[in-house]
């Protein structure tokens, strides 16, 4: 109930000083109580400090709550609590900051860059304070800042990978902060950060790449003209880390690539001169490796979506070229990311600069190997049926070889039996739509007319009513014997077989709805506007969301996966992988699970059940189960109703006989 009491409070002013000690002991002593104590902590400074008395009167007990808040995340073991334990003391630890006087900030922070360089700290200790250092440093002064980054520049090079990923990260922060004395220590000291980072290039692991990057990023954000030379040297490490194995690094240094190229359309001098002397620059990654060239044709993909309004024709029209000679190589990567440039393209370029190209396309794509063409198959089953929409069918299907004209056929098919499902739909969602209500009169006379033509109306109704149950109940069917068997009259059953009803499939329809339903009667709901019916239209859809993802444009499949992404991204601590939970049958089934149901009735010393004084009787049942409704298995359901049926018979005989026997004694 505390935090409830915690949600905008009136009297925090007056009342918090007398609970500040025993919230703190909690904390500190009571590991039951932390999960709670620390939402209550933050669900007051966020929701019930409204006034700047209320801040201060709160802040000023920050002395008191960080350290010990400090001290509970730096414990190792179960001293320090679970990872959701840890994870909660330092966000209230980063809540409790926003309202901490700057010099208490400092002072924290110079404690804490010591015990970091201190001899005795364990890989643990130094990973916890780079935590606490990276929840603090926004917080600091322009001073402080300088001292930090002193501190952890040797740790940007460290062969310790969670180190270097936390070094990294205070400089994210720094950078990202938008407070004046963090972006006036960026500006102070940007050569010696441009510097830095550079030279631990080679030596920056891949668990920090992502906020390296990111660093990188809001870096870029506040260059000028005179910094180019800077921004040209990142080119071939942004490039590369477009198919990094994190998600968030590949999301990072798409981001950094626009924004290099917003530096050097602010660059100038104008918007195409700007494209001129970026894009050669990334050219430059077609002529490396294999896996140089994926990514370069990655990242113009990304480019060409961004920038494709400052881009001239003549330049789109080069890159075509290019990744039209790209489609003829033999490694897989390439091919692959020539066809997705050919789905932005198409989806982005005006039609009649495609048009120009579309000979061009195509052949390349007809002269794929028969093992690419295999790999890609759904690729350009979807490629084509961008062409064919765009350009017609029979352009298409003359500018290919003969080998893909079954597939193109089979395209045109599925187009058409999609639009005829649409129309189909279309026609039904029109003719369900209710009629509209006549309105009624205003008048007395008008109303009296409209009720006596609706009685009417009804008395015609009631009598068409009447007459057809009276015609039912005259009526009588009779249903036939299975298959060839005829009907026999002297069956003592054959009164079951007189129906009042008309046998046969037809059912009174329900109300229609457009969801479909799953064998045992669930109904099956798709997210989305997508047409259920529409496949092609589908598949084209979710391939090109597919490769919006891949190069890093945020869609609304990828907002589905970001919370996922994000936790797999995250590298796992030392003992927060969850515990394997049996469940199931055979070797992962519950060895320490309770006794079956029953059995306290059953006799220690001899068969069967016992009666027990003050509970219900004994009986057997057998459990409902949609498994036995199986027809292969009859025999064998039968054979154990059986066997239950007699055993419960043969107990009650020997019931019955315990009993006459002890009448008799």
């Amino acid at each position: 109930m505390l935090p409830g009491f915690c949600t905008r409070p009136t009297d925090v002013a007056a009342s918090f000083k007398g609970l500040a000690r025993t919230l703190g002991t909690a904390v500190s002593e009571r590991a039951d109580l932390r999960l709670t104590v620390c939402q209550a902590l933050r669900t007051l400074i966020s929701k019930g400090c409204e006034t700047d008395a209320e801040r201060a009167e709160v802040g000023r007990f920050s002395k008191n709550f960080l350290p010990i808040l400090f001290n509970v995340y730096s414990q190792p073991g179960d001293a320090g609590g679970s990872a959701a334990d840890r994870r909660a003391v330092l966000d209230t630890i980063r809540t409790y900051l926003t309202i901490t006087e700057q010099q208490m900030v400092c002072g924290f922070l110079e404690k804490a860059s010591e015990k970091l360089t201190g001899p005795e700290s364990t890989e643990f200790t130094r990973l916890s304070i780079l935590d606490l250092i990276v929840a603090m440093a926004p917080y600091a002064d322009e001073p402080s800042l300088g001292t930090l980054y002193r501190t952890i520049q040797p740790s940007l090079q460290s062969k310790e990978h969670g180190v270097q990923k936390k070094a990294y990260r205070v400089l994210e922060e720094v950078c990202a902060a938008p407070r004046p004395p963090c972006q006036a220590f960026v500006r102070s000291h940007l050569e010696e950060l441009k510097r830095d980072l550079l030279g631990s290039l080679q030596s920056a692991a891949s668990p920090a790449k992502r906020p390296r990057l990111k660093c990188l990023f809001h870096i870029v954000k506040q260059l000028t003209a005179e910094h180019e030379d800077f921004v040209v040297a990142l080119v071939p490490e942004v490039i590369l880390c477009t198919k990094e194995v994190s998600v968030g690094a590949r999301k990072n240094a798409f981001l950094l690539l626009v924004e290099m190229g917003e530096a050097f359309l602010r660059f100038g001098p104008t918007p195409q001169g700007a494209m001129q002397r970026f894009l050669p620059l990334v050219y430059a990654g077609l002529t490396g490796s294999v896996t140089m060239i994926s990514c370069t044709l990655l990242a113009l993909t990304r480019l060409l979506f961004q920038f494709k309004d400052h881009m001239g024709l003549a330049v789109v029209e080069q890159l075509l070229q290019n990744v039209c000679l790209l489609l003829g190589s033999r490694t897989r990567d390439v091919v692959k990311a020539a066809l997705g440039f050919l789905k932005v393209a198409l989806l982005l370029a005006d039609a009649q600069l495609l048009a120009k190209h579309v000979q061009t396309m195509l052949e390349a794509v007809g002269r794929l190997t028969d093992d690419m063409r295999r790999h890609f198959r759904m690729k350009l089953r979807n490629l084509f049926t961008k062409f064919i929409r765009k350009f017609g069918f029979e352009l298409v299907r003359g500018l290919l070889p003969a080998e893909y004209h079954k597939v193109l056929l089979n395209i045109r098919k599925a187009e058409a039996r999609s639009r005829k499902q649409r129309a189909l739909k279309q026609a039904v969602a029109a003719s369900e739509e209710e009629a509209p209500v006549q309105p009624r009169g205003d008048s007395v006379e008008e109303l009296l007319a409209d009720s006596d033509s609706q009685q009417e109306e009804d008395e015609r109704r009631g009598g068409r009513e009447q007459r057809k149950q009276a015609r039912q109940k005259s009526q009588a069917w009779l249903k036939e014997g299975e298959g060839d068997e005829p009907l026999n009259f002297l069956d003592p059953n054959v009164a079951q077989r007189v129906l009042a009803t008309k046998p046969g499939r037809g059912r009174a329809r329900g109300a229609s709805h457009d969801f479909k339903v799953s064998a045992d009667g669930r109904l099956i709901i798709r997210e989305g506007p997508e047409d259920e019916d529409d496949e092609g239209a589908k598949g084209v859809d979710e391939e090109m969301a597919d490769l919006m993802q891949e190069v890093g444009i945020q869609s609304r499949k990828a907002q589905k996966r970001r919370f996922r992404e994000e936790a797999e991204d995250e590298e796992p601590e030392d003992g927060t992988q969850a515990p394997y939970k049996a469940g199931g049958s055979g070797i992962h089934r519950r060895l320490g699970a309770g006794p079956a149901l029953g059995a306290d009735y059953k006799a220690k010393t001899g068969r069967g059940d016992v009666k027990k004084k003050g509970r219900l009787d004994p009986y057997a049942y057998i459990p409902l189960n949609r498994a036995k409704l199986n027809r292969r298995k009859k025999a064998k359901m039968q054979g154990q109703f059986k066997g239950l049926m007699k055993g419960a018979q043969r107990g009650a005989q020997t019931g019955r006989r315990h009993r006459q026997k002890e009448r008799r004694v």
